[in-house]
């Protein structure tokens, strides 16, 4: 019930090692690249087959990223890279259903039940979120914000940057590694019993809880580039408000 990482080969001259968790990431990204080229390969007005797909997975990503952040202009600007993440994690989670990864004993498992990729798109999701924040307001702007909403948080809000990537990086992987060892145990213990349990523990531990931990991923990562861009949109509104009625004051 390890976390099975195997090198399958090496590529030469580099000696670079490719284990099976780079190969079936490899393969959900060439799954993800051949959807899209097969989807929007004949585009229609009116979407049929695998453009409707697409177009109702977009729409409802753009729906999704701009209600959290309350800003049209933002959403569009950072809903690729919060699609790419939870089109990605949506197969990554869910993968072991479709290739019974208890039974290859995780040779062929999702690619998140090893730490290195959840922390890997937490690291990515946290610099985003920073290059959000000062793309919105600039350096100073940003490092100002961090003196908020008095200078002695300063060191709470730079330890914020390191807490949360941590704790997307923990949640993922514990949820998706303790679905492994439960499987683990169940094919194990009722390796002789034709009862079936195991599958159905699959459905719901390999599907319904991968697809929660996508959502919850997904969901976390739109908040925190959502905070560093509102704190000026903030400011922005006040602004607005504060000129408004300076206007009605000057016209009264």
């Amino acid at each position: 019930m390890e976390d099975k990482v195997e090198v399958l080969f090496t590529i030469p001259y580099v000696n670079v090692p490719i284990t099976n968790v780079v190969v079936m990431m490899w393969i959900i990204m060439g799954v993800i690249i051949l959807f899209a080229i097969l989807a929007t390969r004949k585009m229609k007005d009116v979407p049929t087959g695998l453009q409707k797909i697409v177009e109702i997975i977009v729409e409802f990503l753009n729906n999704f990223v701009e209600n959290l952040m309350g800003n049209r202009r933002d959403a569009r600007r950072y809903v690729p890279y919060i699609g790419t993440i939870f089109i990605f994690l949506a197969l990554a989670n869910t993968i072991g259903a479709l290739f019974m990864s208890e039974l290859t004993h995780g040779l062929i498992c999702p690619p998140t039940r090893t730490l290195a990729v959840p922390a890997a798109l937490a690291i990515m999701t946290i610099v985003v979120s920073i290059g959000a924040g000062i793309h919105k307001k600039g350096i100073k702007g940003f490092i100002k914000r961090l003196f908020e909403p008095t200078p002695i948080m300063f060191p709470f809000n730079l330890l914020d940057f390191l807490i949360k990537p941590l704790s997307l990086a923990l949640r993922m992987f514990g949820n998706i590694f303790g679905a492994y060892i439960i499987m683990e145990l169940l094919t194990q213990g009722l390796s002789l019993i034709s009862l079936g349990l195991p599958a159905f523990a699959s459905m719901y531990l390999d599907l319904f809880d991968g697809g929660i931990q996508t959502f919850v991923f997904t969901l976390l990562t739109t908040l925190y580039i959502a905070e560093e861009v509102h704190v000026e949109t903030e400011e922005e509104e006040n602004l607005e408000e504060n000129n408004k009625n300076g206007g009605e004051t000057i016209c009264n």
